[in-house]
């Protein structure tokens, strides 16, 4: 296979930057009902009317626009167009609403939280318990954060487009790097096959880093036919995987050795390969150092307390051979598997793919004994996420290899026709665009009783703003219950001035989505960060609801193992005030030492007195 360049890119490139603003903005000059028929179908009509044209060009060009050039030009528009496509289907479903796909709930919420986190600051930090070294990949909340900053924009309101538009780079991004390693059209079939693979809004920074992980496997440790990245870029780009998303670079660990000892064994200069993979790992350790040493400090001189991977997430048990799905994705991952293996010494993308599905699986089998033992997951149910899209690149590949060998020897032709190749990388672009439509855009009828990945496009409007109101097409069912911020942010500016920042023990973490305040200890136990020490933390605040002396109480609040606690959000329940199993009682919260409120939906806030300032000495000795 001949493979593309710069004649792909650019023209992908300057489509993409040109489009996508169009595109952003048309749900809101059509301003339809994403829940309505003629609201949902924009995406389809203006991407059957973009692929029939495209088509039709393709088809009927004249003959000048058919060398391998003219090829590549239009091959990058189309995917352009693919990319600026994805961000009007996201934004037609978010049309209506501040929020991103699953309003603030779940992993949403703690997302917008770390975002909100970093519009107030810069340096690397958990998305609740302020000060403590970042677990979480912080790249790109920090980016958006700071973007939330720089345009005087509540960070929970950049979230929901931040990501649209990052799905949209990573089909763009997709096309670009595969461009350097197989030809135009299969670099196109391979981003829309992995859109409908993979590309989950919530998740689109893990969506960005597998588009660029799986193709700089084989371009960094492989032997591609126009030769290595260098070095440089390749560092570069893999410290950016890991400060995006660093679980597929551990899923892809077995594999990448495994392919780096291949590689080596088979090289003309051992001793250069080796070179080169020294500098890209030190590139790679720079470019992450930011991140990575500051975390791999804190866990070296306190130790951590790892929690988060033992939430009993119901893929625990899921399907880990996707490839046998009887779908047109599952046929393409079965072909895909088939050739990988069949390939592998024929070609140089076999055995590169090879080696990182089997060492995914390597990882889930391992993980898999280890979790039965201690209870930790290390989240080997996420593997699927890469598999998934490793097997439908390796079936557009394995495809793009066979039928011009199949045609030459049962056709009547030497080559595959021009109008065939379009037209089939037409039928799987228009089927992923379509397919992927569907799973992300709000059902037209019976919101509350929809599931599956539609139900996130629901939840996005139904999530209250932050005075209780809904967004403009918010359906009458589900409901989202309110966390009434707005009260709880105006109560504590009365008293305390509007700059305030108290230290705050809250029992819905959607707080921290909207304001940068501190936060004492996370909701989810399973969703904290090892550094925050949840265990400790949670034995902390038990000890200090015990204590039943009002003065006594507020003085231990004051000054816990882990810092004050300022402001105490609790909901009332039964003559008590919880937080999640810990249990508070009112006469702890006396008017001598905290101003108490109650508010709406069970919520009660309990803020602690500060101190007066020490009385100034009497220099005169009166």
């Amino acid at each position: 296979m001949q493979v593309a360049g710069r004649r792909a890119a650019v023209p992908a490139l300057v489509t993409w930057v040109a489009v996508t603003p169009v595109a952003m903005l048309l749900p809101a000059l059509i301003d339809r009902n994403p829940f309505g028929p003629r609201g949902a179908v924009l995406p389809i009509a203006v991407g059957g009317l973009l692929l029939a044209a495209g088509l039709a060009v393709a088809v009927a060009r004249p003959a000048r626009w058919r060398s391998a050039s003219g090829t590549d030009a239009l091959t990058g528009v189309a995917a352009g167009l693919l990319a600026a496509w994805a961000a009007l289907a996201l934004r037609n479903s978010l049309h209506g609403t501040p929020f991103g796909f699953a309003g603030l709930l779940g992993d949403e919420g703690r997302m917008s939280a770390m975002v909100t986190r970093y519009s107030a600051t810069a340096v690397p930090s958990d998305g609740v318990v302020a000060g403590v070294p970042t677990e979480y990949p912080p790249l790109f909340p920090w980016l958006v954060g700071r973007a939330s900053a720089l345009l005087d924009v509540p960070a929970w309101q950049v979230l929901g487009d931040a990501q649209l538009l990052t799905i949209s780079g990573a089909v763009l991004l997709t096309y670009l790097l595969w461009t350097r390693l197989v030809p135009a059209p299969a670099a196109l079939a391979i981003a829309a096959a992995a859109l409908v693979a993979f590309a989950d809004p919530r998740k689109a920074h893990e969506v960005v880093a597998l588009a660029v992980f799986i193709p700089w496997v084989p371009a960094t440790f492989g032997r591609p036919p126009r030769g290595r990245l260098h070095w440089l870029p390749a560092g570069v780009l893999g410290g950016l995987v890991v400060a995006t998303y660093l679980g597929f670079v551990l899923w892809g660990a077995a594999g990448i050795l495994v392919l780096a000892w291949l590689t080596w064994r088979t090289s003309d200069d051992r001793r250069r390969y080796l070179s080169y993979l020294a500098k890209v790992i030190a590139v790679a350790t720079v470019t992450t150092s930011w991140y990575v040493f500051p975390y791999g400090w804190t866990l070296l001189r306190e130790g951590g307390q790892m929690v988060s991977d033992q939430f009993p997430a119901p893929a625990i048990t899921g399907d880990p051979f996707p490839f046998l799905a009887a779908t047109p994705l599952g046929a393409i991952q079965t072909i895909g598997l088939a050739g990988v293996v069949w390939y592998r010494r024929a070609t140089w993308w076999a055995t590169p793919l090879l080696c990182l599905v089997g060492g995914a699986y390597l990882y889930r089998a391992v993980a898999a004994g280890r979790y039965i033992v201690t209870g930790n997951t290390g989240l080997y149910y996420h593997t699927a996420r890469m598999i998934t899209v490793l097997l439908a690149v390796a079936g557009v590949l394995t495809l793009a290899h066979a039928v011009p060998g199949l045609v030459r020897r049962f056709g009547t032709r030497d080559t595959v026709p021009s109008g065939a190749t379009a037209a089939a990388v037409a039928v799987l672009v228009g089927w992923s665009a379509f397919t992927y439509w569907q799973a992300w855009t709000p059902p037209t009828s019976d919101p509350a009783a929809v599931g599956g990945t539609r139900r996130y496009a629901v939840l996005a409007h139904t999530e209250p703003r932050p005075d209780g109101s809904l967004p403009r097409y918010a359906p009458a069912e589900p409901e989202t219950r309110w966390f009434p911020v707005g009260p709880i942010r105006d109560t504590v500016a009365n008293d305390l001035g509007p700059d305030a920042v108290p230290r705050t023990l809250s029992y819905d973490e959607r707080l921290f989505a909207y304001l940068p305040w501190p936060g004492y200890i996370a909701v989810d136990r399973t969703a904290a960060s090892s550094t925050s020490r949840w265990d400790d933390r949670h034995a902390a605040l038990g000890a200090l609801a015990a204590i039943p002396d009002p003065d006594a109480f507020a003085a231990a609040a004051a000054d816990t193992r882990y810092g004050p606690i300022d402001l105490f959000i609790l909901r009332a329940d039964s003559g008590t005030w919880r937080w999640g199993d810990i249990h508070f009682r009112p006469a702890q919260f006396t008017e001598g030492h905290f101003t108490v409120r109650t508010l709406p939906n069970e919520t009660v806030i309990a803020l602690r007195h500060k101190p007066p300032p020490p009385a100034p000495r009497d220099l005169t000795g009166n």
